[in-house]
């Protein structure tokens, strides 16, 4: 009798409950039906007017849209679960729970030798200068295969997703059956790998299994060189074997000074730049950046007087020395940079990527004083390509006295006005070499598994930057016609030292 009792007053309190839940999912449906009946009739409105070709070029425009929509979507919600995991970590460590069984799956791990955990704490969010607005991209993942370094990187451009505010609204409304799902969840995640960690993704293990596949793949195809996740990297290799093979020509047939070989290596890479590059190879001029030619002639011509020339920031760490990886990586001034490159991204088929979003984030810091007339002498940092843009070459900043032109009367003209870039650019020493560089905090912000709080490289203050900021670009893949120029160039500038070659004469 009590049970029986019982039941009609428990589902008497459960019908409203699932009375309002059906209403809401049908008013929800309906809301859903009665905006893309909307949206179908504002497109035929537009296109009804418009020729059959354009309306096949829109239709694809949005496709690409959205396809790229839903790839900011996917990553954001990796960053979002990977962060989550790493607090769960945390407050699992806190209770006192196993780190063996929980800790290790649910941790996320940062740091080079692997014993630095991350712990997401309010005190490491508000350490962070720059808002979190800047984490507008994030690498796409995916899981590991062997196809993972054959993926040609598309086009850098980030995409923010729209997203009505329906949408907000149902997931608010979901947000119990989420909450009710957690704790079945819970139970499981002990047993499932870590696959939402970069380096399970897109770490050592997996560039070193994807790269024996290009490189069978390479010999099955006849190509004379491994394409890799990185086209970047491609071009480099190419170029280093070939001037390998030259420079150890010249080595067995003279005896040449190490002095002989800079000119060569710094005219090979120029050639390099300027055929893939353009706006790199103009960024080199301004800035003189010579490090990269250093480095490479060390890395051909090994030897105690090369590794002197390498700067110190460009010699290679203990990481570096021990595996395989993309060698665009070496590329980087930064060490705690290339070593959580290469064991968070070596795999990344954007790597490329996010290299040149390394480059063009060098800053330099300065004081407001000094740029903007009757402005507080607060600290702030100017990134290094948004000044090199506006300057047509360094000899012009020669002739000028920086405090003859600066402080100016507001921050748009040191980015407009061509003078005041160039005495930003004197003042700031910018063509010194990379001691004098920083990073701009909002790279950290879109990749913040390169962070290492152990390193100051982070740039401190406020940015002065333009409207509109450039970024340096990347290499297309190699392509045949390409890697004939390098070995027809090198064949022909790289060679051993001799008489001036005979004039050619003329039979009249």
């Amino acid at each position: 009798m009590t049970i029986a009792s019982k039941t009609p007053d428990v589902r008497a309190s459960e019908d409203p409950e699932r009375k309002k839940l059906r209403n809401r999912l049908s008013q929800r449906a309906f809301r859903r039906r009665q905006a893309e009946h909307l949206r179908e009739l504002q497109k035929l409105a537009n296109t009804s007017n418009q020729p059959q070709s354009e309306e096949i070029k829109a239709l694809q425009e949005e496709n690409s849209y959205l396809r790229k929509q839903l790839v900011e979507i996917q990553s954001k919600l990796s960053r979002l679960i990977a962060t989550m995991q790493a607090l769960s970590g945390s407050v699992s460590h806190v209770l006192g729970e196993s780190t063996n069984e929980t800790s290790k799956s649910k941790d996320v791990e940062f740091g080079r030798s692997g014993d630095f955990s991350l712990n997401v704490t309010q005190d490491d969010v508000l350490g962070l200068e720059e808002p979190m607005s800047h984490m507008i991209g994030a690498v796409a993942v995916g899981s590991p295969s062997p196809d993972l370094l054959t993926v040609v990187p598309g086009s850098a451009e980030g995409y923010l997703p729209i997203v009505d505010d329906m949408l907000y609204t149902d997931s608010a409304s979901d947000s119990g059956a989420l909450q009710a799902e957690s704790g079945d969840f819970s139970c499981l995640a002990p047993q499932i790998p870590n696959i939402w960690d970069l380096e399970y993704q897109m770490g050592l293990p997996s560039y070193t299994n994807a790269l024996s596949a290009c490189q069978h793949s390479s010999l099955v195809l006849g190509k004379p060189w491994t394409e890799t996740n990185s086209p970047f990297s491609d071009h480099i290799s190419v170029l280093c074997r070939l001037m390998q093979g030259k420079i150890e020509q010249i080595k067995l047939s003279t005896r040449q000074p190490v002095q002989y070989f800079y000119p060569q290596v710094l005219t090979v890479l120029a050639l390099f730049n300027s055929l893939t590059r353009p706006d790199a190879m103009a960024w080199y001029a301004k800035t003189r950046f010579y490090h990269i030619a250093d480095l490479t002639t060390w890395q051909l011509y090994p030897c105690a007087e090369t590794f002197e020339r390498v700067h110190r920031l460009y010699r290679p760490t203990k990481m570096q020395l021990q595996h395989q990886y993309p060698n665009i990586i070496d590329w980087i001034p930064f060490p705690s940079i290339r070593d959580r490159l290469i064991q968070f991204h070596a795999a990344n088929p954007n790597i490329d990527h996010i290299f040149c979003d390394t480059v063009s984030s060098y800053v330099v810091e300065g004081r407001m004083s000094d740029f903007i007339r009757g402005a507080p002498a607060t600290r702030v940092y100017i990134r290094v390509t948004d000044i090199a843009e506006n300057i047509a070459s360094t000899e012009e900043c020669k002739d000028i006295e920086p405090f003859t032109i600066l402080p100016t009367q507001d921050m748009a003209s040191l980015f407009s006005s061509p003078v005041c870039s160039r005495a930003v650019f004197r003042l700031l020493n910018m063509d010194r070499g990379v001691s004098h560089y920083k990073l701009d905090p909002a790279f950290f912000g879109t990749y913040p598994e390169l962070f290492d709080p152990e390193e100051d490289i982070a740039a401190k203050g406020i940015p002065l930057r333009p409207n509109l900021q450039v970024r340096l670009t990347y290499p297309k893949p190699l392509d045949p016609p390409t890697y004939q120029t390098y070995r027809s160039f090198i064949d022909f500038s790289v060679s051993a030292p001799a008489a001036a070659p005979p004039a050619t004469t003329e039979s009249t």
